[in-house]
């Protein structure tokens, strides 16, 4: 499982799963939110013009050059758009 840390103790995982990917977040080690989407479509998220990705409590959005994290509309954290490429590319 590929994860990336982020600010206060949360983290972000990706979990393989055979037809997706479960990306969870993590609050002080423990499961918080989490959301199952298509590897496919993460990808195309980062190489597309698309500023938003989901609905509802977990949230991800483009900003320049970084990725926002968004749970329940707080800001949690932010990372490069090459580190999440990095980590999708371990999934594959």
């Amino acid at each position: 499982m590929e994860s990336i840390c982020l600010d206060n103790n949360f983290k972000l995982s990706f979990e393989k799963l055979p037809h997706t990917v479960r990306l969870i977040v993590l609050k002080d080690g423990e499961e918080w939110v989490c959301r199952k989407e298509k590897l496919a479509n993460l990808f195309s998220f980062i190489e597309a013009d698309q500023q938003f990705l989901f609905k509802g409590r977990l949230q991800l959005f483009k900003r320049d050059d970084e990725i926002v994290v968004q749970v329940r509309n707080t800001i949690i954290g932010t990372f490069s758009n090459q580190t999440f490429k990095e980590a999708l590319n371990k999934l594959k």
